[in-house]
């Protein structure tokens, strides 16, 4: 039983410490971040993990492509969490889309599905960025300072809850997390 427990516990904690190093790099370099992605979008056209190892030339950031695979990941979460994801009609495959503006600035997730996932940071076209500033499409459109407000209350709010959360033993001997009290 204990080699169980250990192991439901080990897996919490890395979850937990995994999820807190994503909410820190984006609370702490989430700026310089897109500041960069936007940057690498507007030379190259778009921007994924893959252009960190393979791209010609290698995009000039300073973080690396598991950071960048942070911000695809948490980025494309809030917006599909909070305004949904429309879709490119015109691709083949299952996707979604986000829309993301700072300093006026817009910038696009793409996210495709096949036999996995793929995503990648993307300039809208003129259109697209037409529509929306003008449209009902602009719904879509989020500030990124929403997205970095949302992740700072997250932090504060796990950091509250991970405080009072006791494992406590359930009649079946599983565990599960509860709430402890105040």
């Amino acid at each position: 039983m204990k080699n169980s427990e250990f192991k439901v516990t080990s897996f919490l904690d890395e979850y937990k410490r995994r999820d807190e190093m994503i909410r820190d790099f984006i609370i702490h370099e989430g700026y310089t971040a897109i500041e960069e992605i936007i940057k690498e979008v507007n030379q190259r056209g778009s921007l994924n993990e893959a252009d960190i190892y393979y791209g010609t030339p290698k995009p000039q950031l300073s973080f690396s492509d598991v950071e960048l695979g942070y911000m695809l990941t948490s980025m494309m979460e809030y917006a599909t969490n909070h305004v949904g994801n429309p879709v490119d009609e015109e691709c083949e495959f299952e996707n979604k889309l986000a829309y993301f503006e700072y300093k006026d600035e817009i910038v696009q997730i793409f996210e495709v599905y096949g036999q996995g996932t793929e995503s990648w940071f993307s300039k809208p076209s003129n259109e697209t960025i037409d529509k929306l500033n003008n449209t009902a499409y602009g719904v879509y459109l989020i500030q990124f300072d929403d997205f970095i407000k949302y992740t700072k209350n997250k932090d504060s709010e796990s950091k509250k809850l991970s405080s009072s959360s006791t494992i406590l033993n359930d009649n079946t001997g599983g565990y599960t997390v509860g709430r402890g009290s105040k």
